[in-house]
């Protein structure tokens, strides 16, 4: 059962692509744009999802799942970038936090590029090559109600921790059987 309150909406991008160095502002602020027109003032969880990742899957399967699951989470046997990294948390997905006032997004002082999807295409390009060995594309960004996830949990004293900062991108649903309910909204990144 899809749960039809969830949004979807999409942005054609065909001038994002990771072949060169992409106009981080650019992109940044046409998706931007297209999130605070969309959803209302509030604070949100966001994920953004590579279909380089998921290479047998189309943009419209991978929202399917996406609508179905409430999470890109499909494979329980498939491991997470960084997985030997990040398994000492009690963790589902890895995402940032966001906030929309006056219908505008808040973008905090620490970010690179003052805008919230330019930063992340940043950080997809540039710094994903350390995790993953090569930049990735955003396709799809996820966006969840804050009220039903929580930070994830180190699993024990002698875990491993992550390295420093990492931890507050690790979520964890409140109802892991109704991870669904969490989800507000999709939007796609087309690439034509």
């Amino acid at each position: 059962m899809i749960d039809m309150a969830t949004k979807v909406v999409s942005i054609s991008l065909p001038e994002y692509s990771i072949k060169s160095r992409p106009n981080y502002i650019k992109v940044g602020k046409k998706v931007d744009r297209v999130i605070f027109r969309n959803f209302q003032d509030g604070k949100y969880i966001l994920r953004a999802i590579s279909l380089d990742e998921h290479k047998k899957l189309s943009l419209e399967k991978m929202v399917s799942i996406i609508l179905e699951k409430g999470t890109d989470k499909y494979d329980p046997k498939r491991k997470d970038v960084g997985h030997d990294e990040l398994s000492g948390y009690d963790y589902d997905i890895q995402a940032g936090r966001f906030e929309i006032k006056n219908a505008r997004l808040i973008i905090p002082k620490s970010y690179k590029y003052k805008t919230e999807f330019g930063d992340m295409v940043w950080h997809f390009y540039e710094h994903a090559p350390f995790d993953r060995g090569y930049s990735v594309r955003i396709d799809i960004l996820t966006i969840y109600d804050p009220k039903k996830l929580v930070r994830a949990k180190k699993l024990g004293p002698k875990a491993q921790k992550v390295r420093k900062g990492l931890n507050i991108y690790l979520y964890k649903f409140k109802n892991p059987h109704n991870k669904r309910s969490a989800l507000l909204g999709i939007v796609k990144i087309l690439r034509k």
